[in-house]
């Protein structure tokens, strides 16, 4: 009885963890996917935003906070505590983890994209989801800004047929889980300075985060 009962506790388990597995990887399709539902919208085409001249990948390397973000719904749905691990192996290149702690489970869960960098303008990522493989998800983004340890903006933008407007995600990311006051303010002062509107900036809550 004993070791029947110890079988099906077993298989419980096992259960759970897979429930726990789908519903993280509907939450991560939603969140690769940069579904133009849930993130901020403006008039008109995409604003013509370059990213950083001279970008250094293995400067860029490591944890980075995600501090503040325009309203990204999916990001809010999936869970809290965000972190984008810039990653390299040899073999595999350049690719990225993004964690975050499940609103459900309480666990941090975590997806990985490849990417790569333009080589004309390193400052362009292109990233396609690799862990799960879910290769029709991919898209690319821009680093805007960074001085490497204490800030960076990373921007994407899309446009929606016809120019009848664009869809527009600030993150400013830290390698400080709670960053300076100055850091803030330099993060905000260059991303007005590019023209982004730094009031739809939301401040994440990282109170219960881990270190």
């Amino acid at each position: 009885m004993d070791s029947f009962g110890g079988v099906d506790a077993t298989r419980a388990s096992m259960q759970q963890w897979h429930r726990l597995n789908v519903i993280a990887s509907v939450f991560l399709v939603m969140v690769l996917n940069r579904m133009t539902t849930g993130q901020v919208f403006f008039r008109g085409p995409c604003p013509n935003i370059q990213p950083l001249k001279g970008f250094q990948p293995k400067r860029f390397l490591g944890r980075w906070y995600e501090i503040e973000r325009f309203f990204v719904s999916y990001e809010g749905l999936a869970g809290t505590c965000w972190v984008e691990n810039y990653l390299f192996k040899r073999g595999r290149g350049h690719f990225t983890r993004l964690d975050w702690k499940d609103h459900l489970s309480g666990m941090i869960l975590n997806i990985e994209n490849g990417i790569t960098f333009d080589k004309k303008e390193p400052g362009r990522l292109r990233y396609v989801v690799e862990r799960p493989s879910i290769p029709i998800l991919q898209g690319e983004y821009l680093i805007l800004a960074t001085d490497y340890h204490s800030y960076a903006l990373a921007w994407q933008c899309m446009d929606f047929p016809l120019s009848l407007g664009h869809t527009e995600i600030l993150w400013f990311l830290s390698k400080d889980q709670f960053p300076s006051y100055e850091t803030e303010q330099t993060a905000k002062r260059t991303a007005a300075k590019l023209g982004l509107d730094i009031s739809r900036l939301e401040k994440q809550d990282r109170s219960r985060c881990p270190e």
